[in-house]
């Protein structure tokens, strides 16, 4: 029984896709066959194919984040749509850049594994994060910040390692921060300023950033706007009760804070929830952070 196999090119042009471009071919011989068939063909398509826009924009890390969360099929119901192929079609996505063929490996298109597989791991292994914390068709993200972020945060600090597990908690709202806006404006500042109830503490979210600049560049309390009466100097206390100044600085409760950024860091879960559509600009910026839990070893002995 004959059917319509799709050869699917994603343009690149740099790192952007624009357009698509498709060649159809009426074939008559089992999917296997078929995809080998297009493999085959795929430079020689690509001469002879259409060109078809998208309506956006899309970088190839977006590109791969939305196979990742898989998503990725969206991009092309509109071509499917005007093609008038069925609900399953039989296809091949290569990805072109500026104007060669981009080949590494060939890779089912329900594999969310895109960086991971061993043609790209060189004889290494690692867990891939989001199939480790996936629970059906959702993630346990809960599980994954504690795992990537507080643990380390709660044993420093029950080590009696303040300064380490601050940096650690003020590093820890960088990267949320990232996913969440990438590197527009302060997004540090912007993620405090959306979910986490730092008045309670007496403090605001610029001079929390400040005290991380001087903690985390130079393990002090003194940024350089700090330096310059720019912005009010403030510390944190352990084991003391309420808030106060000494000396010109502001002293806040370390423990509060470690439950407010828990408390924010659970509304900023709950949007995801609110907008699913989230979930893939997450997937694309949470795979360039690196954790502990995610080591690589090696698979095989080495040569």
């Amino acid at each position: 029984m004959r059917e319509d196999a799709y050869s699917i090119f994603l343009m690149l042009t740099g790192n952007v896709c624009a357009t698509l471009r498709y060649k159809v071919h009426s074939i008559d011989m089992p999917a296997g066959k078929a995809l080998k068939f297009l493999k085959r063909r795929a430079a020689k398509d690509l001469t002879s194919s259409q060109k078809c826009n998208l309506p956006a924009l899309i970088t190839h890390m977006e590109y791969n984040a939305q196979c990742r969360a898989g998503t990725h099929m969206e991009l092309f119901e509109p071509l499917f749509r005007k093609l008038r192929a069925g609900a399953t079609p039989l296809m091949m996505i290569t990805l072109v850049q500026d104007g060669a063929i981009k080949a590494d490996a060939s890779i089912p298109l329900d594999d969310t594994n895109l960086y991971l597989r061993p043609e790209f791991m060189d004889g290494y292994q690692m867990d891939d994060w989001l199939t480790k914390y996936r629970k059906g068709s959702s993630l346990d993200l809960p599980q994954l910040i504690h795992d990537d972020y507080y643990e380390a945060i709660k044993l420093t600090y029950n080590a009696g390692k303040l300064v380490s597990s601050m940096k650690l908690l003020l590093s820890c709202i960088d990267s949320l921060a990232y996913v969440e806006y990438g590197d527009d404006g302060n997004p540090f500042i912007a993620w405090l300023d959306m979910f986490a109830d730092l008045p309670s503490l007496g403090i605001t979210p610029q001079e929390l950033w400040e005290l991380r600049n001087g903690l985390v560049h130079m393990t002090n309390l003194s940024s350089k706007k700090v330096r310059t009466n720019k912005v009010r100097q403030i510390s944190f206390r352990v084991g003391a009760d309420g808030s106060y100044g000494r000396d010109g600085i502001y002293f806040f409760d370390f423990q509060k804070l470690i439950d407010v950024c828990s408390v924010a860091i659970n509304g900023w879960i709950a949007s995801y929830n609110a907008e699913p559509s989230k979930f893939a600009k997450f997937i694309e910026r949470y795979d360039q952070t690196i954790s502990d839990s995610r080591v690589a070893t090696m698979s095989k002995a080495a040569p």
